[in-house]
């Protein structure tokens, strides 16, 4: 659903929502699942206490790659964030959204910026027939029949594309009632700093790691 709120000027803060990936959490969960067991096994053996450093070091890669990449929707517009890099886009700056394969928001000059962690994928048919049908044997998938469709997944490129679109309605219908509730007409790239420390924290503890 989109977020059927209007804008409050300029400001990110308020109502949101955010869109990640199964594909990308579960893998992330699992991984830093380990590296939190083996910081456990490290802590509570005899081994070298900076045997923590690699797994405290892929417990940051793995926050940067797989956990902290998404897609935000706020009262002022998308938020894209990245491994490195954060993109701002203001509701009335967006032009077009493409989802072949990755989410991709255009302005009107035709400056574009993609998601890290929202990716297409394959749409799944879903059956709205009625469960009478499904007792009767009449509950088979045909694609001729208006009744079987093609849904795009949750998450997906295409699935957060609508909410982006739906969002740009809501906020259109919020202009027209209160033209003071206008967000800013800009797309803004701004460096993603947790994520860039986490990485130079994860070098740094390799590099100790090693020498150590």
């Amino acid at each position: 659903m989109p977020l059927n709120l209007p804008p409050r000027g300029n400001s990110a803060s308020g109502p949101s929502r955010t869109f990640r990936q199964p594909a990308m959490l579960v893998p992330g969960a699992v991984l830093a699942v380990a590296c939190v067991a083996f910081i456990v096994l490290i802590l509570l053996g005899s081994g070298h206490l900076a045997n923590l450093l690699w797994p405290l070091a892929g417990l940051l890669v793995v926050w940067v790659l797989f956990l902290r990449p998404c897609v935000r929707m706020t009262q002022a517009g998308v938020l894209l964030q990245n491994i490195v890099r954060d993109v701002r886009c203001g509701w009335p700056s967006i032009d077009l959204i493409e989802q072949r394969w990755n989410l991709r928001v255009y302005d009107a000059a035709g400056k574009s910026f993609g998601s890290w962690a929202i990716t297409a994928q394959r749409p799944r048919r879903t059956n709205r027939r009625s469960g009478m049908d499904a007792v009767l044997g009449r509950g088979r998938i045909e694609p001729e029949n208006p009744a079987d469709v093609m849904e795009a997944r949750p998450g997906s490129a295409a699935g957060v594309a609508e909410q982006i679109r739906a969002g740009q309605l809501d906020y259109a219908n919020a202009v027209q009632r209160d033209p003071s509730v206008r967000a800013k007409e800009e797309f803004v790239v701004v460096p993603a700093w947790p994520a860039i420390i986490a990485l130079a924290l994860a070098v740094i503890f390799v590099v100790v790691a090693v020498l150590s």
